[in-house]
């Protein structure tokens, strides 16, 4: 599916269909790019552009045609705002850089591709380094300082897992040690020291069910989101639980409020589904968080938005995280008119953009509208009803016809796939495809450890 995204600079981004994509100026919605990164007679607002790529970017080694995979993970600004990262269909990250071109009136310039052996599953950015999760389990790092398109090989793989990577994030705690944590589809939460990739300083462990979701608070909290249903609230380095919470908890207690005129037609809570259905109905399907201040929070401040899978395409819940901890029932539950049609993604804008009076968040539909609401004003809200603000971005998006990835309905499928089965594991698909793993890892450092005895023998022959 399409993905949104929010910079610091207040860019907002919209992944598109052929590794395309829009940016909106929010301080002037006028400044609209279209980005495409293949070369094409196209209007000035539109990138047409491709640095060169050679031969080996065209077929990679991974040539498959296997789309198996959750549509997520695909557009990410820098923590400056200065460069948007495009993870695309076809293997390939592509890379712009915010720079004016008053000869195209274009904004964003195609800088570089970044090209992998498989598809990224998951990525992460700092301002110097682009960090790769592909769906076998390898992370991959690569230089953004750079300006040069790459093909990046084993020798770029900087650690490996046995499972499926689903989400990925670069953090540096209080005392400034550096980690990259990776969540997997085997419930596990894992914490590596960077650079010195080899050394885990631990795992987070505690979800039943894949971990979607792993999302900074501060310098030593992090939020994570599961398919078991919970919200788990951890404390880094040593990887400590403080807190869960069950999504169960927002099914029982909310405030209701309604977005859109009360009309028949509005989605109403006939389809709700009884509390003793499948476990899959109170999985995390989205989420999203923002904290004022990423260095040291106070947790009274954090907004949280999540989907959770029974009521994923037209209702949001909002709460914070001290609303969680002190089981305050103050969260709400937030149903569009069904007029918008099925919600795609949605983000918050970023810390810098935050104030006492103003938390946005941003909401992306597949009717091509995009809804800006204030946290703020919601929460206080003393109604059952939000008026409608109209967007001029949205106006731009239908006007133009871009195409979003709305494929929801394959989405669901695959996200019901990465539940484990029950039973005999060695009756699952995948965990055959696990063990087949297990065994290419040690035949890998068979080889390895023979090749360095080789290496060895020879150095000692040269000497004697």
């Amino acid at each position: 599916m399409s993905e949104i995204t929010v910079s610091s600079t207040n860019w907002l981004a919209i992944s598109l269909r052929n590794d395309t994509g829009i940016v909106f100026n929010l301080n002037d919605i006028q400044q609209w790019q279209h980005l495409k990164p293949v070369t094409a007679s196209s209007p000035s607002n539109e990138v047409t552009s491709t640095p060169t790529v050679n031969k080996q970017q065209e077929k990679t080694e991974d040539d498959d045609e296997n789309t198996n995979e959750l549509n997520r993970n695909l557009i990410k600004f820098t923590p400056d705002g200065q460069k948007l990262l495009i993870n695309g269909q076809n293997k390939q990250i592509y890379i712009y850089i915010s720079s004016y071109d008053e000869n195209t009136n274009t904004y964003w310039q195609l800088q570089r591709i970044v090209t992998i052996k498989k598809r990224a599953s998951a990525f992460d950015v700092t301002n110097e380094i682009l960090l790769i999760a592909d769906k076998s389990g390898d992370v991959y790092k690569t230089d953004l300082l750079t300006d040069t398109s790459v093909v990046l090989t084993a020798d770029d793989c900087i650690m490996g897992h046995l499972s499926m990577l689903l989400d990925i994030a670069f953090i540096t705690t209080d005392k400034n040690q550096q980690f990259i944590l990776t969540a997997d589809r085997d419930e596990k939460i894992r914490l590596t020291h960077y650079p010195n990739a080899y050394n885990i300083e631990g795992f987070c462990l505690g979800h039943s069910e894949f971990v979607s979701h792993v999302k900074l608070i501060d310098q030593n909290h992090i939020l994570s989101a599961s398919g078991d249903g919970t919200l788990r609230l951890w404390h880094l380095p040593d990887c400590r639980e403080l807190n869960f919470f069950e999504t169960k908890t927002f099914l029982s207690s909310f405030k209701s409020l309604s977005y859109g005129s009360s009309s028949s037609d509005f989605v109403n809570n006939n389809n709700e589904v009884p509390l003793d259905s499948s476990p899959i109905n109170y999985s995390v399907w989205n989420m999203d968080l923002v904290s004022p201040d990423l260095i040291k929070s106070d947790m009274k401040n954090i907004f949280i938005a999540l989907s959770i899978y029974a009521y994923r395409n037209h209702t949001i819940y909002l709460t914070k995280l001290s609303n969680l901890e002190k089981t305050i029932n103050e969260q709400c539950k937030l149903t569009f008119n069904s007029k918008y049609g099925t919600i795609i993604d949605y983000c918050f804008s970023t810390k810098e953009l935050i104030s006492n009076s103003q938390c946005n968040l941003f909401i992306l539909f597949d009717s091509n509208i995009l809804l800006k609401l204030n946290l703020i004003s919601i929460f206080s809200y003393d109604k059952n009803e939000i008026d409608e603000n109209d967007s001029v971005i949205s106006t731009i998006i239908n006007t133009k016809e871009f195409n979003f990835m709305n494929n929801i309905t394959s989405n669901e499928i695959i996200f019901k796939q990465l539940f484990k089965m029950r039973g005999d594991p060695g009756d699952s698909a995948y965990y055959k495809r696990k063990n087949e793993r297990i065994e290419q890892q040690e035949e890998k450092r068979r080889k390895k450890q023979v090749s360095k005895q080789f290496q060895e023998k020879v150095a000692i022959n040269e000497n004697v």
